[in-house]
């Protein structure tokens, strides 16, 4: 990860927004024998790469009072069975951001996480769960208040909003990006 950062300040000269958008997980029930390494690898991706990568851009964003912008999930602020590892390390990842953002508001930094909700992609096969019941779990995105499951253009959207410099007076705040779900407890992961 140095590389890349030394990388890009060697390209761009300096570094502006980091979006740390670290998202990988599995199905991973607490009774399973292989729970622990689960949660190893989950914690790695989900939350220690952030850290690091926070950490060694610090000392960049510091010279251009720059933004650091997290992406977290729903599941950081409510529990899904089945889900714990990924729920955890997303739930870790929100309370850095408020850390994060109180040490480093004074030298200009501004911390934010976007929480987003149900967003359409391959990420829930991917987890492991069965095809059949992704798409299940899809078609139920009708019935959130906004009457759809959320685009990546939606969290893109959240991005550049926290970027700008309209939420120039925002900072260790969760910015939840999901279509109501939360609001209307609509939705459940029960694959």
């Amino acid at each position: 990860m140095r590389r890349l950062v030394d990388q890009t300040i060697k390209h761009f000269g300096k570094l502006d927004i980091l979006v740390n958008n670290a998202g990988a997980g599995t199905l991973a029930p607490f009774v399973d024998k292989d729970y622990y390494e689960k949660f190893e690898s989950i914690m790695n991706i989900d939350l220690n790469s952030v850290v690091y990568l926070t950490h060694i851009c610090v000392e960049h964003l510091e010279k251009t009072k720059g933004n650091i912008i997290n992406i977290s999930s729903i599941a950081g602020m409510r529990a899904f069975a089945g889900f714990g590892p990924y729920c955890i390390a997303k739930s870790g990842l929100d309370m850095f951001t408020k850390c994060m953002a109180a040490e480093l508001g004074p030298k200009r930094i501004r911390v934010n996480v976007i929480n987003p909700g149900p967003v359409r992609t391959s990420f829930l096969t991917a987890m492991g769960a069965p095809q059949d019941a992704a798409d299940k779990l899809y078609e139920s995105f009708a019935k959130l208040p906004v009457g759809r499951s959320g685009l990546s253009d939606d969290v893109a959207d959240s991005i550049l909003y926290l970027a700008s410099d309209h939420a120039a007076f925002i900072t260790g705040s969760n910015l939840v990006t999901d279509g109501g779900s939360i609001a209307s407890n609509q939705l459940n992961f029960d694959l």
